[in-house]
């Protein structure tokens, strides 16, 4: 009796998970839809904003760019500062872990190819993997989902990723983190943060007008698209986060659901052996006496 025992009181166990990661599951699920929201919404004024540089850098020889404004010029890499964006919590399935294996695997190919590696992590789940490996990291900050976060952090990244790449300390910027693709799939991506590499295959067929001057406009245009570009990253990374938590929290109201149904039938097998074992004592007991 005391297998039945051991046997109710897991079932009651997993029941009571069963319900937390249900909960979970729903939470998600009403929030997803805000944070897809917000993707989306900020999707048209990044798109833009790329377009407009694009066009304005289009008439700028490469080897130029760097006397147009300091933050557009590419330089020797001899050192690389990467910021990873990934969250506070986990039981999200894989979004931590995919963002820390690939950036642990850049610090070892950067390193390899005799570079010198700064490390800028957003959120505690990389900066509890990291301090495991005793890497030096900067940032530790909270991701929350709110705009006002969003926006201050992103101004504090573009501010601290400019003034290391113009004191010389960096040569190039990375910012990894997790491109939100669909509900089911997240896509970890690395982009290019500064220098900003505003995109090549933008031609002008005419000189534009520029008013009050090209150099005017992108000494404001360009630390406002790359706080732009931290923007919409964020916005991804926490659609991303919020997906894949639904995802693993219906994963695992599923499995706990199948484990119920396994341990069920377990306890009724052993609870109809133990009621045969107690008639056939009885009826052996019955028949002793008779005898």
């Amino acid at each position: 009796m005391a297998n039945l025992k051991e046997l109710r009181i897991r079932i009651g166990s997993v029941k009571n998970t069963r319900k937390i990661t249900a909960a979970m599951a729903q939470i998600a699920a009403a929030r997803l839809r805000k944070a897809q929201n917000a993707v989306t919404a900020a999707r048209p004024y990044g798109e833009r904003m790329a377009e407009v540089m694009a066009h304005l850098v289009a008439g700028i020889q490469e080897n130029d760019r760097a006397a147009a404004h300091p933050l557009l010029g590419a330089r020797e890499v001899k050192s690389v500062s990467i910021i990873a964006l990934t969250a506070d919590r986990g039981l999200c399935g894989g979004f931590n872990s995919g963002i820390n294996r690939g950036v642990q695997r850049m610090l070892v190919t950067e390193r390899e190819a005799g570079r010198k590696v700064e490390l800028t992590v957003v959120g505690k789940k990389a900066s509890a993997y990291f301090r495991h490996f005793e890497e030096d990291t900067k940032g530790r900050e909270h991701l929350a989902p709110t705009l006002d976060t969003v926006v201050e952090l992103s101004k504090t990244l573009a501010a601290a990723a400019a003034e290391s790449f113009l004191d010389g300390r960096v040569d190039k910027v990375i910012l990894v983190y997790n491109k939100f693709v669909s509900v089911l799939t997240q896509d970890v991506t690395p982009e290019p943060l500064v220098p900003l590499v505003p995109d090549d295959t933008v031609t002008d067929s005419l000189e534009p007008t520029f008013e009050p001057n090209r150099d005017a406009i992108l000494d404001h245009l360009v630390p406002v698209a790359i706080e732009s570009q931290l923007q919409q990253a964020m916005f991804n990374s926490i659609a991303s986060e919020i997906a894949a938590r639904r995802v693993a929290m219906d994963a695992a109201t599923d499995n706990a659901g199948e484990l119920i149904a396994d341990l069920t039938l377990v306890y009724n097998r052993e609870r109809q052996a133990a009621i045969t074992t107690e008639l056939m004592e009885i009826i052996g007991g019955s028949e002793a006496l008779k005898g």
